[in-house]
């Protein structure tokens, strides 16, 4: 049985093929982003997760593909729960070589599989997929799915009032760790209470978790400002009791 949603902002991709083993995608499936295309070292990302959605561990396998015709100049690299993986790596899993490392999710749990792009100065469109198996079977892995990303990277503009709009914070309301859409400029996040007062402060990096789990449930302001201390945007977050 297989089963397809896709939304313009998630998608859940999950498939049963053997001994009830299901996972589920969350991901964007389209990736608008903008690099400081000046800079070699640039390296946006597009993050998803896989959840295991069946009642056995799976020892998941991810295999990485691009097309020909994606910019020959980009470079890719996947990170799952177990670390990052260079450029040079397509699979986390090389059938009698290396690396040997499926990301062992257990019922219930989950990997991120991030997938990070260096343009290299070039900007283009492309559409990499990765596809994910699960290798408790050696001589015939149980293919759980595939996930495709369309992703077009542009130089990075002027700050402009639609791109202040799509800077947000997520989850929201969270329970504790939150992070922003990924971007070029924010480096550094505040948090305020509703009367003004600072509580805490965070230097940011594309990809990096904020913790405000000590805090009081209510209502903040979490304040986007870029190397020099400049005011990008600030956004209400809601932070919540973690239920039982």
């Amino acid at each position: 049985m297989k089963r397809l949603i896709l939304s313009s902002l998630v998608c859940f991709l999950s498939l049963g093929l053997f001994a009830q083993i299901e996972i589920e995608v969350i991901s964007e499936t389209q990736y608008d982003l903008q690099a400081d295309l000046t800079d070699f070292y640039s390296e946006p990302v597009l993050h998803s997760w896989v959840v295991n959605k069946s009642n056995q561990t799976i020892q998941l396998r991810w295999l990485l593909e691009t097309p020909t015709d994606c910019p020959s100049d980009w470079k890719y690299k996947v990170c799952d729960k177990n670390q990052c993986y260079s450029s040079n790596v397509t699979s986390n899993v090389v059938a009698g070589g290396q690396p040997n490392a499926p990301a062992v999710i257990a019922p219930g749990d989950s990997s991120i599989i991030d997938l990070h792009i260096n343009p290299r100065l070039v900007a283009g469109c492309c559409v990499p997929t990765i596809r994910f198996s699960d290798v408790t079977d050696p001589n015939n892995e149980i293919q759980l799915g595939s996930q495709d990303y369309s992703v077009c990277i542009s130089a990075l503009s002027s700050v402009n009032e639609a791109f202040l709009q799509s800077l947000r914070a997520f989850p929201n309301p969270t329970t504790g760790q939150f992070t922003i859409t990924d971007n070029p400029l924010v480096k550094k996040l505040v948090v305020y209470n509703l009367l003004g007062k600072q509580i805490a402060s965070f230097q940011h990096q594309n990809g990096s978790y904020h913790d405000l789990s000590s805090m009081p449930s209510g209502l903040y302001l979490v304040s986007m400002q870029d190397e020099n201390g400049e005011l990008l945007k600030t956004v209400r977050m809601t932070k919540q009791e973690v239920r039982p």
